[in-house]
């Protein structure tokens, strides 16, 4: 006889998410990652905890406008900008103040050696006497008819003009050593005469003493001034004479200087004792450069746009070990190093990656390789560069550069950038700033619908965290901290609160994958619609919290609008407990935890129950 069918019980299986895996915010996600979180971090993997508390200084005073914080960079002590002050080691660097203004913001801060340099004000201190500070450019100007000119030798000693004959022939019967400017050919040149071969010999390289109060001062010997405004002041003058003065009005190169003067290459044949009353310049200054970074004791920059009248696309470097000269071409490997490049567009940012500076833009990268002028040589990379206006989101971390392209967070190792943010989703972001502590990549980022988000993203083990809305202006590393500003609370942050005043409890929320989408099986025809349709019957979550923390648990059915409040648990004592929730039978649910205070989350279970004949 045949015997029926029997029915059974639905099946129990367990599933348990015991190590927690971060944020993803796609639709189809791996156990243990999360849909969507809130101030939750790794800290302790592979429990899911909310992360440190920060620490918070303020200097606003109530009732008081408030001193914006503009500027922020890390090295052995911490440099801070509030207003026009600059701060290191929060003592305030007297005698240097920078623009508040907004074509002047936001501030490039850099390290060079022991000065720091901030940009686009273009002043200097030294961390060690930081009574020695000021402008990086050196600017000179005087009225003409105090400038005087005359022919010298290499260490600034004039010659006696009136024993140097001038003319087109040579003077007869010279002695040995006598001078004579030849002016037989296109050009003056300076002769001497040798005895002991009888002829008049060509000196290679003349000297111009321009002399003038103060126009020495600032400068060093193989400085390099940019000088103008130098004319005849007679009109009477040779025309020679006028051509010799005008030609100074160049990039010249100090060969020696005084106080009140400065001796530079030339030849004049006629020396003059005041010049045309136009106001002269004589200054040493650095080029306005988009972006700015410090490499093998040189600074490094880029330029993209109008220059003088003229289109440049170009990377530059400083003299060697000289952040104020950028135009010295003496044919030496500590010469100044210019270079034009043919991409197309404008440069996005700039880092320095093994020890070579790397210049971004938005469809690539240019690498500069070489230890010295003559073996530089810049390398291309076509690829996804720095997105335009998130070049702080430039930084190293574990020897590898980071930063926000147009559509994701990029990891460049040298050879080829690569992707590692999927798990931030569909979401376009713009607008990063950026800072690294240990392997840890912090980044705060625009969404379209203009709120920042604050995210860090474990670089070992591959892992996104978000953690809330903070809008960080500028962060900044020094020792074992992170710091960055709060722009619209106008505060100094440090992350793991080694610093200021600690943050009050802050709200937490994990939201997990949806449950139910993949468990249902069988065919649609069956008198029950579906069988074996697992479902979840029930949650326990192992957790601890802290006496004065408290969590609640949060169900969304289906495709429900709102979630379903579980209930909530406050800590009482210091132990770990099971947490059973016993949500309603759904085709699929979704479900988060939000707490306040110190929790670690050990593990999740769901219990799954096949319902249906058992077949």
């Amino acid at each position: 006889m045949r015997k029926m069918q029997q029915l059974t019980p639905g099946n129990r299986t367990v599933q348990m998410t015991s190590a927690f895996l971060g944020y993803n915010h796609r639709e189809i996600i791996a156990d243990g990652e999360m849909f969507d979180m809130q101030n939750m971090s790794d800290d302790m993997y592979p429990l899911l905890t909310p992360r440190r508390k920060r620490g918070i200084t303020s200097w606003d005073v109530s009732g008081q406008t408030a001193v914006p914080l503009t500027g922020l960079h890390g090295r052995d002590q911490l440099v801070h900008i509030r207003g026009t002050q600059v701060f290191y080691n929060f003592t305030q660097v007297e005698g240097i103040s920078v623009s508040t203004d907004s074509n002047m913001l936001p501030k490039k801060i850099i390290s060079f050696g022991a000065y720091v340099l901030i940009f686009p004000d273009k002043v200097y201190f030294n961390t060690v006497h930081l009574a020695d500070c000021g402008s990086i450019d050196r600017l000179y100007s005087v009225t003409g008819s105090s400038v005087s000119a005359t022919l010298c030798r290499n260490d600034g000693t004039n010659y006696d003009m009136a024993n140097i004959a001038t003319g087109s022939t040579a003077p007869a019967n010279p002695n040995n050593g006598d001078l004579w400017i030849d002016q037989s050919g296109d050009a003056d040149m300076l002769r001497q005469y040798s005895s002991a071969t009888g002829e008049w010999v060509e000196v290679p390289t003349t000297y111009i003493k321009l002399s003038a109060s103060g126009m020495g001062v600032g400068l060093k010997q193989y400085d390099v001034v940019e000088i103008s405004g130098l004319e005849c002041a007679s009109t009477e003058t040779s025309a020679k004479a006028q051509q010799q003065i005008a030609a100074l009005n160049a990039s010249m190169i100090v060969y020696a200087c005084g106080t009140d003067y400065i001796v530079v290459s030339g030849l004049l044949c006629k020396s003059q004792a005041a010049l045309k009353a136009n106001t002269v310049h004589a200054d040493l200054k650095v080029p306005d450069l988009d972006f700015i970074c410090e490499s093998n004791n040189r600074l490094w920059g880029c330029k993209y746009g109008w220059v003088n009248g003229q289109v440049v696309n170009e990377l530059r470097a400083s003299k060697l070990g000289d952040f104020r000269n950028w135009n010295c071409f003496m044919g030496l490997s500590t010469d100044s190093y210019s270079a034009t490049v043919g991409t197309d567009g404008t440069f996005t940012g700039c880092a320095v990656q093994r020890g070579y500076p790397v210049f971004f833009k938005e469809n690539c990268i240019h690498k500069v390789s070489g230890t010295s002028p003559s073996s530089f040589s810049i390398t291309t990379i076509m690829c996804r560069g720095v997105q335009d206006g998130s070049w702080r989101s430039v930084q190293v971390v574990n020897e590898a550069v980071y930063y926000k392209s147009r559509t994701d967070v990029m990891m460049f190792d040298g050879s080829m950038p690569v992707s590692v943010s999927k798990q931030l989703g569909n979401e376009l972001y713009s607008n990063a700033r950026a800072g690294a502590l240990g392997g840890r990549y912090y980044i705060s980022m625009k969404d379209r619908q203009d709120r920042f988000w604050l995210f860090n993203y474990d670089t070992e083990r591959g892992v996104w965290h978000k953690e809330d809305g903070t809008k960080a202006l500028d962060f900044a590393k020094v020792d074992d901290e992170l710091y960055f500003i709060d722009e619209d609370e106008n505060t100094l942050v440090t992350v793991t609160g080694s610093l200021g005043a600690e943050e009050n409890d802050f709200d937490w929320a994990a939201v997990f994958d949806l449950y139910g989408v993949n468990y249902a099986a069988g065919s649609t025809d069956s008198p029950l619609r579906v069988r074996n349709q697992k479902y979840v019957s029930m949650f326990k979550i192992r957790m601890y919290l802290d006496p004065a923390a408290k969590m609640a648990l949060w169900i969304k059915y289906n495709d429900a609008p709102l979630y379903e409040f579980m209930g909530e648990k406050r800590g009482c004592d210091m132990r770990t407990f099971v947490l059973p929730v016993v949500p309603k039978r759904a085709d699929h649910i979704r479900f988060k935890i939000t707490g306040r205070g110190t929790a670690r989350i050990y593990s999740i279970s769901r219990i799954m129950e096949v319902a249906g004949d058992g077949n």
